[in-house]
């Protein structure tokens, strides 16, 4: 059949291979996806740099008063940082985020009873050039410095909360159409955007990443992705199931 239809079978060939390397793929496993671009668990308990657990060996170093032997407390899972000083931030040296207009997941646990402060933040100190995962009038929120996204729920309660803000790959990605936040593994409801929230997201890379500036409480597992999870990537790493295959969606 092939000797008379050889297009047929070529066709018929490029199908089933598309079909065995679709069966074969791997599952994702965030633990090692190739897009953690950074993971700082914070389980040290001495010295002032935290170690990066993804491949790239990004290490952050402990800025002002901070130190492990002062500042580790027990975290959401293993050891956290404590932020007790306004002074006192983490600062990734080397490393300046996820920049333009590309896609990007910033993941963390918090505990606070407090609402101020960034939690972490890079790019260039210039309108719409922000990165900013930090608090907005009281709420966790995102702000590329000029207009502003915010979750309705309070989380300064004292207990530990999954704070989770993506953005989706777009050619202009703006706050409105492009960007969601997540809390404890959920979609969270938005309580307010700003008038500028359709300016484009196009973060720079002049400033390292900065964790912790102005922010008082607990951190624990902070992770920088560069593409953007799915609902259901979320709900892994809320759920603490991240060294394990992320199942399909409705399963």
């Amino acid at each position: 059949m092939c000797a008379k239809l050889p297009s047929l079978c070529v066709g018929m060939l490029s199908v089933l291979l598309m079909t065995s390397g679709a069966l074969g793929a791997s599952p994702v496993v965030l633990d090692e996806d190739p897009n953690l671009a950074g993971w700082w668990k914070f389980d040290e308990t001495s010295g002032k740099a935290a170690a990066d657990a993804s491949k790239h060996a990004r290490s952050a170093m402990l800025k002002g008063s901070l130190s492990f032997e002062k500042n580790s407390a027990r975290g959401r899972v293993g050891k956290a940082i404590a932020f007790e000083d306004s002074d006192a931030h983490v600062e990734v040296t080397k490393y300046k985020g996820v920049a333009g207009t590309q896609p990007r997941t910033v993941a963390v646990w918090i505990k606070t009873t407090t609402s101020q402060g960034r939690i972490v933040s890079w790019g260039t100190d210039d309108f719409g050039k922000m990165w900013n995962l930090r608090f907005v009038r009281g709420h966790v929120g995102v702000t590329p410095k000029g207009g502003y996204l915010y979750m309705n729920e309070a989380v300064d309660d004292n207990e530990w909360h999954h704070i989770a803000g993506v953005v989706q790959e777009a050619e202009l990605p703006n706050l409105h159409d492009d960007v969601t936040l997540y809390l404890d593994g959920e979609v969270a409801e938005i309580h307010d955007i700003g008038l500028l929230d359709l300016w484009p997201l196009e973060t720079g890379s002049d400033l390292n990443v900065q964790i912790g500036q102005g922010f008082k409480g607990l951190l624990d597992d902070l992770r920088i992705y560069s593409r953007a999870l799915s609902d259901e990537e979320i709900k892994v790493l809320f759920t603490l199931k991240s060294h394990r295959p992320v199942p399909k969606a409705g399963k």
